[in-house]
């Protein structure tokens, strides 16, 4: 999995304000499921599924242009995996077949689910400071956040995505293996529906903020035990929501017990 230290964040922060991608709508309008392309005598068929329409069409014709180009398959890859086209494109793994005797070339692509969009800060100063959003991807991966923004404007996002508030200075593999794993639960366990924002706080504890049946709920993780805290967590919510009195704090920090507060 690739690290992201300062200095790559903030290079992905300037990206995501560089231009405006859907300025021009007739571009947009040029493939959304499948793209039928002809150059010279090869023919091309893309295929993007939930991918976003107009990244992904321009990523299928910068194939098509260099398969037609180079006439090797190997070739179009070691470009591809040079380029760094993943991030640009929001393609995290791509198909290429050629029929010799057609002549012809299918490219299928798949692209990752977003899962959260991700703020980091600094604490430095009197004051936090925000970054400009990202999103964090399945595949483990930050993408520019128009990356969502037009999965949204085409109908395949149909949700406001969570929050994920994490300081810079606490990013790092470990952070994020244990992050992955348990929005991994989140998901399997259904509980994304809930979850409006889950935030690393500065000494590495995490808290997640719910919404139980409208009612806000905060539940405090602690810094250990992540992935079975969220078993948990989850028999609670059902529990509580069949009960109908829905708590409005959950104090999971001690893995042996769990301490639940309801308003008055």
């Amino acid at each position: 999995m690739m690290k992201y230290n300062q200095s790559m964040v903030s290079n992905l922060i300037w990206k995501s304000k560089f231009g405006n991608w859907w300025a021009s709508a007739a571009i947009l309008c040029l493939i959304f499921y499948t793209q039928l392309l002809q150059a010279n005598s090869y023919s091309y068929k893309s295929f993007i599924g939930n991918c976003p329409a107009r990244p992904s069409s321009e990523f299928a014709l910068l194939i098509a242009k260099r398969f037609e180009e180079k006439k090797s398959l190997g070739d179009v890859k070691r470009y591809l995996e040079n380029g760094h086209h993943s991030e640009r494109y929001f393609v995290s793994n791509y198909k290429v077949d050629f029929d010799p005797l057609r002549e012809h070339i299918t490219i299928k692509l798949e692209c990752p689910g977003p899962i959260y969009r991700v703020t980091f800060y600094s604490t430095k100063g009197t004051r936090p400071k925000s970054y400009d959003d990202l999103i964090l991807a399945s595949d483990g991966n930050f993408y520019n956040k128009i990356f969502a923004d037009f999965l949204t404007e085409e109908g395949k996002l149909t949700k406001k995505l969570p929050v994920l508030a994490m300081p810079e200075s606490r990013y790092g593999r470990e952070l994020w293996d244990g992050l992955k794993r348990i929005s991994t639960s989140i998901y399997t366990l259904e509980l994304e529906k809930n979850l409006t924002e889950m935030i690393v706080n500065k000494d590495g504890s995490l808290t997640m903020i719910l919404s139980v049946n409208s009612h806000p709920v905060s539940v405090f993780f602690g810094k250990s035990e992540w992935d079975d805290k969220i078993q948990k967590l989850s028999r609670l919510v059902t529990y509580t929501q069949n009960q109908q009195r829905i708590p409005s704090i959950v104090n999971m920090t001690n893995a042996k017990k769990v301490v639940v507060k309801f308003s008055e």
